[in-house]
């Protein structure tokens, strides 16, 4: 008998048993998991929109409410714009990008935790055309650049998508909501903003409830907003074609400023040009005044309490930039379906978008590194 033989073999499988087995501890012990997520560095479009805004405006008003005022009286113009845009309610814009930008900073956390793919690819153009503009002839044009799309549910089975991207020193963010049901708004919000925060212009547009079915009574009603926090500019247009008939009759969406107002201050004067309310005499029920015939107004005032003051005193200030559209109700209405409505339902269709890679997609696992 060969004991030697047999010692050795018994040796190598032991040994080889033992080896398998030590290498299989090892093995386990050796996991992917999720890479970590630089953050996007996104910019927010809040803050340069905020810092330029006039402090007479964006301290907001002591109105509990929209309220459904026919006539102005004569130097409260501003004051109306103040209690439609910058109080609590939904035509308060500030709070609209406060809650973008929130929404990205979650992105941002989920980002971190976990890198998402979108984030490292290189982002597409979404090219809108047919933009109303300073000419008032919808030929305005604008690029948005994203990379990502995040969609979310929204109450009464609405959806919610989050476009985000950034190229060239500049972040493209995008939110289009699209209400189930009439309990929420159906709006468009698309912001474009430097790195640094210190730059950007945004596009809020909204559309009738989902309930209005009817292409007679389909209105849009839009703002477009420039701020510049370097040298406190601040720009802004509003319209619509929504507007109050009677105190019993008004046409959804509207913005209580529908005939085409614009805005120019600095960090002193505040100048505006434009029909700074929906409905003009008797209540708006004259044929004239319903479609806006009422005349231009042109204010001059403090930026920091609104206080009147000569229309020499904005002659510095009364030059546009050439981006800012006068969103005038002849530009947007035309004969239904509307010109401005039909842009504006293009945009909430996501008409044009390229296909971007959905945030919930997230890079391979790698080895942990020990």
């Amino acid at each position: 008998m060969n004991f030697g033989s047999n010692l050795n073999k018994s040796l190598l499988v032991v040994g080889g048993a033992g080896l398998a087995t030590v290498f299989g501890v090892v093995a386990g012990c050796s996991k992917k998991v999720s890479p970590k997520g630089d953050p996007i560095g996104m910019g927010q479009l809040l803050v340069p929109i905020k810092a330029s805004a006039p402090a007479g405006l964006a301290a907001g008003s002591q109105a509990a409410g929209l309220t459904e005022t026919y006539e102005l009286a004569a130097g409260k113009e501003l004051e109306e714009v103040k209690t439609r845009f910058f109080s609590p309610g939904p035509t308060d814009f500030m709070y609209r990008l406060k809650k973008v930008d929130e929404r990205l900073a979650e992105l941002d956390t989920r980002h971190k935790s976990g890198a998402r793919k979108c984030v490292t690819e290189a982002p597409k153009e979404w090219a809108l055309s047919e933009l109303p503009d300073s000419s008032n002839t919808l030929t305005g044009s604008a690029s948005f650049w994203f990379s990502c799309k995040e969609d979310m549910a929204q109450t009464g089975g609405g959806t919610l998508t989050v476009l985000f991207g950034r190229k060239d020193g500049f972040s493209y963010l995008a939110e289009v909501q699209k209400a189930g049901d009439d309990t929420i708004p159906t709006m468009v919000t698309l912001g474009k903003v430097d790195d640094t925060s210190t730059k950007a212009e945004v596009w809020q547009i909204t559309l009738p409830k989902p309930s209005i079915t009817d292409t007679a009574k389909q209105h849009s009603s839009w703002m477009y907003i420039l701020g510049d926090k370097t040298n406190a500019n601040f720009e802004m247009a509003v319209g619509g074609t929504g507007r109050l008939n009677d105190a019993q009759s008004y046409e959804e969406p509207f913005s209580g400023v529908g005939c085409g107002v614009r805005l120019k201050a600095n960090a002193s004067l505040v100048y505006g040009t434009g029909r700074f309310h929906d409905a003009g005499t008797n209540g708006g029920n004259d044929a004239t005044a319903q479609e806006c015939g009422d005349a231009e107004v042109t204010v001059c005032a403090s930026a920091t309490d609104l206080t009147a003051k000569s229309s020499s005193d904005c002659s510095a200030i009364t030059t546009f930039s050439s981006s800012v559209p006068k969103l005038t109700y002849a530009q947007l209405k035309g004969t239904a379906p509307y010109k401005g409505y039909v842009k504006a339902k293009a945009i909430l269709d996501m008409t044009g978008l390229p296909t971007l890679t959905s945030f919930t997609e997230e890079l391979p696992k790698v080895e942990e590194k020990k």
